[in-house]
């Protein structure tokens, strides 16, 4: 039996504006994960998931409402078979598995980037079951590909810190430059992992020393494909929105300069400036993206000095606050602030290390 493990994430800043080629965001991974497991199976392929309430899948006699749960996984499972079959593998039978801590107790999802998370040990656990030896760099891009095949729109972060772990700089590829990405059923798999993904970046950052990082859950699922295709929409007419990203790629600099260097309270200063570049993109789009919980989040944490935003999509799901050592002591009174206001406090903590399998 082959296990492979991969951690969920947080957006920490550069949320809409990393979809463009370029801009950057800054994403940690965290300690919760999705952890797949496969073996040999005599008998037709099966997978089976403990999302959404539990669900099973004969991959021969497929039903359209349960596949649908499965999206992500079986578009793992076909871009690894392709590669499989480039490097002369036979595709065989096998038992796939797939258990996580990315949800609440009653399923419902924290924003945590499960689907990412999902695909990237997918992918992981397949590659080695087909003798397939991936490098990390390599993962990223098989399990982006099995990604973008069903959510075109994402940027691709939340498979960034999958794979890589840790504080992330990231910029997402250029598909229109790069030809094998953009039409990878016709490339192949093969020629996509060798070629140059143009304006891709993954670059590691420093944890922020004496700090913590608070997470808040509102107890309101937000569905990020939905936001992202919306803004992807919305971005070709919305006066306004090359203006945003390029400030939010000068915020996003500007945080990871500061988190390089140890300066907790610019770190503060830039979370905030993103806080307030996405509330008035927001405000211009009518997303709804910051939810009155999210705003009795925020509102929380900067009454005890320190500073939050919502994580990720938006309208639901998710804020992070960033807490330097002048805010410590006072980490109990914003827990208790967030539980009066409906907000669930996680106890996450920043997954430094890689993707575990065996």
């Amino acid at each position: 039996m082959i296990t492979f493990r991969a951690p969920g994430k947080l957006f920490v800043a550069g949320e809409y504006a990393v979809v463009e080629p370029g801009v950057p965001a800054v994403l940690v991974a965290v300690d919760r994960h999705a952890t797949v497991t496969v073996e040999d199976a005599g008998g037709p392929t099966v997978l089976t998931s403990d999302l959404d309430g539990g669900s099973a899948l004969r991959r021969d006699r497929a039903d359209p409402q349960v596949a649908a749960r499965f999206s992500f996984a079986l578009a793992a499972v076909d871009v690894v078979e392709r590669l499989a079959v480039e490097h002369g593998r036979r595709p065989r039978p096998f038992r796939l598995s797939i258990r996580t801590d990315l949800t609440a107790p009653d399923g419902r999802k924290l924003g945590l980037g499960s689907s990412a998370a999902v695909t990237v040990a997918t992918c992981g656990a397949l590659a080695r079951f087909y003798e397939l030896r991936l490098s990390r760099p390599d993962l990223y891009r098989v399990a982006l590909l099995a990604t973008r095949a069903v959510a075109p729109a994402g940027s691709g972060g939340d498979v960034a810190a999958a794979v890589f772990g840790g504080w992330l700089f990231y910029c997402s590829p250029d598909r229109a430059r790069s030809p094998a990405l953009r039409d990878v059923a016709a490339a192949g798999v093969s020629a996509a992992l060798g070629e140059t993904w143009h304006g891709l970046v993954v670059r590691p950052l420093r944890p922020p020393p004496d700090t913590r990082l608070e997470v808040g859950w509102t107890g309101r699922p937000a569905s990020t494909h939905r936001m992202v295709g919306r803004i992807d929409r919305e971005r070709r007419r919305a006066h306004g929105f090359e203006e945003f990203t390029a400030a939010s790629a000068g915020c996003v600099s500007r945080l990871a300069a500061s988190l390089e260097r140890g300066h907790i309270e610019r770190t503060q200063q830039e979370i905030r400036r993103a806080r307030d570049l996405l509330r008035d993109l927001d405000a211009a789009l009518s997303l709804g993206w910051m939810t009155p919980r999210l705003h009795a989040l925020c509102a929380a944490a900067e009454a005890i000095g320190a500073a939050a935003k919502p994580s990720g999509a938006g309208g639901g799901d998710c804020g992070v606050a960033l807490v330097g050592p002048a805010q410590e002591p006072r980490v109990k009174e914003l827990r208790e602030r967030w539980i009066e206001a409906g907000i669930v406090p996680l106890d996450l903590r920043p997954r430094l290390a890689v993707p575990e399998g065996t």
